[in-house]
């Protein structure tokens, strides 16, 4: 019986999933992977892992039910899986796969039998002394093993929460439907309290889950002790003065050029300052005065103060005092009276009382033109040098993936001429050290390049030196220009708010130490990543949560 055209059954159309379309191509041609040759053509597929490639393969020679078995196992799966040799078993002319034999271990024969794939077990097959992953299991158990994937915490935690709203969502949305108008408040309010104390089970349930795995990270990596620094650039000095000492040398090393410091005078003076024995006669004509006065010059300029100043008598003293009082800091520890009695009171000062000083001018000169201009040049500086970098590596890169599909263009010629035969291990090494060689040099020069652009992406030195690490203890790590000491990382403890030690503490770290420090760093910044993924995720789901309250009442 024939149907007429409007009783024939329109065709359901899919509703499309949200999911995006799989970049997966069906023909990718030739590429060299790692240490093996994949070619979606002319390539051999294994049926251990099922990859289509040129590695040298033993075919299965059974015949069963006058056909012949079709399958292969490429030479490293048929060694690391079963324990024998791909080129010993060509030669046998009864040589039977693992499949015909019964012992096929693979996902897919294991599900047949009602197992669970096994996953890698390569590398503990050969630390339990044994030959193959086919002996692991005979002497463990068929049964003992089974792969499963590893879940992402992150995003299980906004994806549960998310469903649980949704469902609780589409409930509450079917029970008011039945509701009649009269008592629609009253329903509304309730279900609304009961499906958001569910949400927020689910939330607690999600956040203690990943807990687990923060704390697991913070026990995995911990900061080594550090010494106390007492020693910087081969001086000596008061654990106490560390932090100041280390301030006055990384301005010297940012703005030695605007100052035209010379080569190690910025030691030299820290070296003066805290040396004993010194007479008068000496500090007076030291290098640490001249520092000071070529400050004071530097301020007085910007200031359009014209004053003449010399080490041999005490206006350069009386003007410092007027830049203190004019600036308003110190004056506990500097008050106006102290300028007014002539250098002699600089002789009575204490290293630490006189590094204070240098400090501060220094602290003052940034805010000069002069300097001002020299912090934007080196920032213009650095940015075109990142540019150059970034140039630089994106033409690394081309010319590195030209010359790789040059090699994969020659392999697939090479393969052609063969009509399709597959490589020995020789061949197959031969040609991937050809390819390996001549794009070592392309590569190596990409990774250089991608050095500088991390070494760029950094502040310029003059803009200023950011930590690489800030804890919620008070512990901050640093990697200071001036300090060249391996391992180069300085731990600074600033105390907690209920300390009553009033100085900081600075901490160095020994050579042996370094990998210790970078592993905490990078635990850190993985914690860091963390809390910034949920914070952003569990923003937007309660963004979401707020507008469908409001819709639901408003709507």
């Amino acid at each position: 019986m024939a149907l007429d055209a409007s009783t024939k059954p329109s065709k359901r159309t899919k509703k499309p999933s949200g999911k995006k379309p799989s970049k997966r191509k069906t023909n990718p041609g030739v590429r060299v992977v790692g240490g093996r040759i994949y070619d979606s053509s002319n390539g051999k597929c294994c049926h251990q892992c099922r990859q289509k490639t040129m590695d040298f393969v033993a075919s299965c020679k059974a015949v069963k039910n006058n056909k012949q078995c079709k399958l292969n196992i490429c030479h490293t799966c048929l060694l690391n899986r079963y324990g024998e040799r791909a080129q010993e078993v060509a030669t046998l002319s009864d040589w039977h796969c693992p499949k015909c034999r019964g012992l096929c271990n693979c996902s897919f024969c294991r599900k047949e039998k009602g197992l669970e794939p096994t996953g890698i077990l390569s590398h503990r097959a050969k630390a339990s002394g044994l030959s193959s992953v086919s002996e692991l299991l005979q002497v463990e158990g068929d049964d003992s093993f089974a792969y499963a994937k590893k879940v992402k915490l992150e995003d299980d935690f906004i994806e549960d929460v998310a469903n649980e709203d949704n469902k609780a969502a589409g409930k509450k949305k079917n029970a008011l439907n039945k509701k009649t108008k009269a008592n629609l408040d009253d329903v509304s309010i309730e279900d609304v309290a009961n499906e958001n104390s569910k949400a927020a089970g689910k939330i607690k349930k999600a956040k203690a889950t990943n807990e687990v795995k923060e704390e697991d990270i913070q026990i995995e990596a911990k900061l080594p002790i550090g010494i106390s620094l007492t020693n910087v650039a081969g001086i000596d000095i008061p654990s106490e003065e560390t932090g100041n000492v280390l301030q006055f040398l990384e301005f010297c090393s940012a703005f030695g050029e605007a100052l035209d410091l010379k080569e190690g005078q910025a030691e030299s003076i820290v070296s003066e300052l805290f040396s004993c024995g010194r007479s008068t006669r000496r500090q007076q004509y030291c290098s640490v005065i001249p520092m000071m006065i070529q400050l004071l010059e530097l301020i007085s300029h910007d200031r359009d103060m014209s004053l003449s100043l010399s080490a041999t008598d005490s206006t350069w003293f009386s003007s410092l005092g007027e830049c203190l009082l004019q600036s308003g800091v110190l004056s506990d520890v500097f008050p106006p009276e102290t300028f007014t009695s002539g250098v002699s009171e600089y002789t009575k000062m204490d290293a630490s009382t006189r590094l204070k000083l240098l400090n501060f001018l220094c602290d003052e000169s940034l805010s000069t033109l002069a300097m001002r201009n020299f912090i934007e040049t080196k920032s213009v500086e650095s940015e075109a040098q990142r540019r150059e970098a970034k140039e630089k590596a994106a033409a690394a890169k081309e010319k590195e993936k030209q010359l790789r599909q040059k090699m994969q263009g020659d392999l697939a010629k090479a393969h052609m001429e063969r009509n399709g035969a597959p490589l020995s291990i020789e061949e197959h090494h031969a040609i991937l050290s050809q390819i390996k060689a001549e794009v070592k040099e392309a590569h190596d020069k990409m990774l250089e390049a991608k050095g500088m652009i991390s070494r760029k992406r950094q502040r310029c030195d003059a803009a200023g030196t950011d930590p690489i690490l800030l804890n919620d203890d008070g512990l901050v790590l640093w990697k200071l220009k001036c300090f060249e000491e391996e391992p180069k990382f300085l731990l600074q403890d600033l105390g907690t708010f209920g300390d009553l030690s009033p100085h900081e503490k600075w901490l160095a770290f020994k050579p042996e130490q370094k990998q210790e420090v970078e592993k905490y760093i990078s635990a850190k910044g993985e914690l860091i990543l963390i809390y910034a993924f949920k914070r952003s995720k569990l923003i937007k789901f309660l963004d979401m949560k707020q507008y469908k309250f409001f819709a639901f009442f408003v709507g």
